[in-house]
């Protein structure tokens, strides 16, 4: 481990160094800087007030998280060790980085049924299911990668494509005799006919009331528009009930909510 790992991972460099120098063999612009009358230049400058940009504040976790990527299948004790030499515990700016250790790995971790649980949220939760990178296996105290989170993520991401594509169970387009601008939706339990209409993009364009959602809509609303109408460009100005002899053609039900 590098020794000056705290001050990479909090220290942000200075910034500001193409506007600090003036001209070769000068220091910094602003204090080279004279009014007119030569008079008003101050006599004494202060280190610190000298410095244009000082250091500040960066939180940079990336290498903490390679570092401990790189100490797969090492005892956890040895680790934990080497990180405790070079991070001061005792300064709290340093310290907090032990915090960002449970984000990659489990330490907290017990044997039951053969297998591996770990404490998370206050509740054990199955090493499968657990989203983290690494863990501290509880028999051996060796740091092992988790194999199955990559499997955990894959599965998440293939979950938000279904819903993605899947169509929305509130909502009705495309049924034979349905003109374009018609579209069902239901409403807190019930099915409703919504008549869709252009809304009005322009910079002094009024919101309008959408009888679906409930709200005024305008052109900042686009997103909930293409989430409810499959368009960001319209709204539902009017609705009318559908009758039951019509929910029962398309196997549909109303019940309010």
């Amino acid at each position: 481990m590098r020794d000056d790992m705290s001050k990479v991972l909090v220290e942000k460099p200075r910034g500001g160094l193409r506007s600090a120098y003036d001209t070769r063999g000068t220091r910094r612009k602003w204090r080279n800087r004279i009014d007119r009358d030569g008079e008003s230049a101050p006599l004494r400058y202060g280190i610190r007030r000298d410095a244009r940009e000082r250091k500040g504040f960066g939180e940079n976790l990336n290498p903490l998280y390679r570092y401990l990527s790189k100490q797969i299948h090492r005892p956890w004790a040895k680790v934990y060790s080497e990180l405790s030499a070079h991070i001061d515990r005792r300064n709290t700016v340093q310290a907090h980085l032990f915090q960002h250790i449970d984000d990659r790995v489990a330490i907290q971790t017990f044997w039951r049924d053969g297998r591996v649980f770990v404490h998370q949220y206050s509740k054990p939760v199955p090493l499968e299911v657990c989203g983290v990178d690494l863990y501290v296996h509880p028999l051996t105290g060796i740091l092992l990668p988790n194999r199955t989170a990559a499997g955990v993520r894959q599965r998440w991401k293939e979950a938000c494509c279904t819903r993605k594509v899947a169509p929305n169970p509130d909502r009705r387009i495309g049924l034979p005799g349905m003109s374009v601008d018609r579209q069902w939706h239901r409403v807190k339990g019930i099915w409703y006919e919504a008549s869709l209409c252009l809304l009005e993009t322009g910079p002094e364009a009024a919101p309008a009331y959408d009888v679906v959602l409930g709200s005024l809509v305008n052109r900042d609303s686009k997103k909930v528009l293409a989430a409810t109408y499959g368009f960001n460009d319209v709204y539902a100005w009017s609705k009318r009930q559908l009758p039951g002899k019509t929910l029962r053609k398309h196997g549909l039900e109303s019940k309010a909510e």
